[in-house]
């Protein structure tokens, strides 16, 4: 039987590790969301296995509006299906309760046929609105980009959880 799932808040002696898979050196998703949550209102959850990270997600409670919003969801391909996203899901939730919100907002791109499922298994409905987001990344050359797509919102509530 393989060990149990478990989730916490990054700590910086995490980043060397999550560090190493990411697309290229210079992407810096993992520093970078270490350092807004430093900053506070903004929780980098990090799903392990043992000593083995799974995925990350972010519960960023910022001002905005869609606050307090789940995003940044991603689950290293090897351990897929396997429950870190739910898990890492459910511990944002959880986040999300402690600093007294009441429901939880996403967005998804409307094509991911592999999201959408689970994020509805979870009890998050689509509330019918879209949002253009523009997504700053590094490819695996290490070139910096930005992608623009139309992302579908949904909303959970928080109240019967």
């Amino acid at each position: 039987m393989s060990e149990p799932i478990t989730v916490r808040l990054c700590e910086v002696g995490d980043l060397p590790q999550l560090a190493q898979r990411e697309p290229h050196p210079a992407a810096n998703y993992a520093a970078n969301h270490f350092s807004r949550q430093q900053k506070g209102n903004y929780f980098f959850a990090v799903a392990w296995r043992g000593d083995e990270p799974l995925g990350t997600s972010v519960l960023d409670c910022r001002p905005g509006k869609l606050q307090p919003e789940l995003k940044s969801l991603w689950v290293y391909p090897n351990a897929r299906r396997q429950g870190a996203a739910r898990a890492l899901t459910r511990f944002l939730e959880s986040e999300a309760l402690r600093q007294e919100f009441t429901e939880v907002f996403l967005r998804v791109d409307p094509a991911n046929e592999a999201a959408i499922p689970m994020y509805i298994s979870l009890d998050y409905t689509p509330t019918g609105d879209h949002r253009t987001t523009t997504y700053e990344y590094v490819d695996e050359t290490g070139q910096r980009r930005t992608r623009e797509q139309i992302d579908a919102v949904y909303r959970k509530s928080l109240r019967l959880a």
